[in-house]
C-alpha cells in the first residue's frame, strides 16, 4: 500500500522541496497537469530545477502522471493515481481560488482558529476533483445532479466554466449541454449537491468555442442594485445591520454593481426583500428599491 504523508513528514525527508511536491500533487489532483512553467510561476524555479522537481516527485509517485506528448505536459494517470499529502475539498477549492499555500497544509493558524459548523465529508473531493480538472482543460462532464427546484436526476453533461464561493457554500458554474432552452443553458451548480460526477469521452469531449464564459450573456452583464435598510426593522435592528455592512450611522442605503447570473444569491445572502413573499414573519435586513429593473434575474 502507498502511503500518504502528512506535509510535517514530507519537510522532514526532503525540507524546502516538500512545498514544491506538495505542489506538484496539488496541481496534479484539481487541475491534471502540471509543467515546468508552473514551478517557475510558482517558486521562480528555472527550468532545470523545475524538472529536478518533477523527477523528485515521481521517485514518490511514478505511477501518478506520465507525460503526454500530444500536447507536452505531465498528465494524471486517473486510473492510478494516490495523493502524496491529503487534501480535503474545501481547501483544494481554496487553493484554486486564492493560490497555493502551504500554511494551508500545516494547519497552524497565527491565532487561535475554529471553522463554526464545518460538516465532515460534506463535498466528495473526488467528484470535485474531475469538476475542478474539467474547468481547467475546458472539457465536458456527465454529472447526476440532486436539483432543489427539479425531480430531473438524470445524467445531464455540463461544461464547467467558473468557482464561486458566497462564503458558505461552493458553487461552479457551468454550461448545462441537456437544458433544451438555448436561453437558460448557462447555470450555478453547488459542488455538494453533486451526486455522482465522470468524464465525457470521445468527440464530446472538449468544450466548444460558445460554451465559454465569455459567450455567457448573464455572467458578463453588470447590473446595478440599489438596497434600503428594511422598513420592518426598528432603529436598534438598523444601528447593528449598518454596523455589520460597513454603513455610517447616517446611512440608509447600498449602491453596488453584480453579475446578473449571482443577483439571485446575493438576495438570499443577504437576507434581501425583493417583493415576492408576503409572509411578515420573514425577516429582512434589506429591501430592492429597484426590483422592477432586476426582475428578469431574482
Amino acid at each position: 500500500m502507498t502511503n500518504t504523508y502528512s506535509f510535517y513528514q514530507l519537510q522532514s525527508e526532503i525540507k524546502i522541496n516538500a512545498e514544491r511536491l506538495a505542489y506538484i500533487d496539488f496541481k496534479l489532483r484539481f487541475t491534471g497537469v502540471i509543467k515546468r512553467q508552473d514551478l517557475y510561476n510558482e517558486f521562480g524555479l528555472a527550468e532545470a530545477a523545475a524538472s529536478r522537481m518533477i523527477t523528485l516527485y515521481k521517485q514518490y509517485r511514478k505511477d501518478n502522471f506520465f507525460y503526454d506528448s500530444k500536447v507536452k505536459v505531465n498528465s494524471i494517470k486517473l486510473d492510478s493515481y494516490v495523493p502524496l499529502i491529503p487534501l480535503d475539498s474545501e481547501t483544494g477549492l481554496g487553493m484554486l481560488a486564492n493560490g497555493f499555500n502551504k500554511n494551508k497544509m500545516s494547519d497552524r493558524p497565527v491565532l487561535e482558529y475554529k471553522r463554526i459548523g464545518r460538516i465532515s465529508n460534506q463535498l466528495n473531493i473526488e467528484n470535485v476533483s474531475v469538476i475542478t480538472r474539467a474547468m481547467s482543460n475546458h472539457q465536458a462532464i456527465s454529472c447526476k445532479y440532486i436539483s432543489g427546484n427539479s425531480s430531473n436526476y438524470k445524467a445531464r453533461e455540463l461544461v464547467p466554466l467558473s468557482l464561486m464561493n458566497d462564503g458558505k457554500n461552493w458553487k461552479f458554474r457551468a454550461y448545462d449541454r441537456s437544458e433544451k432552452n438555448k436561453e437558460k443553458r448557462f447555470k450555478n451548480f453547488n459542488f455538494s449537491r453533486v451526486a455522482s460526477v465522470e468524464n465525457v469521452q470521445g468527440d464530446s469531449k472538449k468544450g466548444l468555442a460558445y460554451e465559454s464564459l465569455k459567450d455567457d450573456y448573464l455572467w458578463n452583464l453588470q447590473v446595478p442594485i440599489a438596497l434600503e435598510l428594511h422598513p420592518s426593522l426598528n432603529e436598534e435592528q438598523k444601528q447593528t445591520v449598518r454596523k455589520d455592512f460597513g454603513l455610517s450611522p447616517e446611512d440608509s442605503e447600498i449602491f453596488l454593481t453584480e453579475s446578473a447570473a449571482l443577483v439571485w444569491i446575493l438576495t438570499k445572502l443577504w437576507f434581501i426583500d425583493v417583493g415576492k413573499d408576503n409572509n411578515e414573519e420573514l425577516f429582512y435586513n434589506f429591501e430592492l428599491k429597484n426590483r422592477e429593473m432586476l426582475k428578469n434575474y431574482i
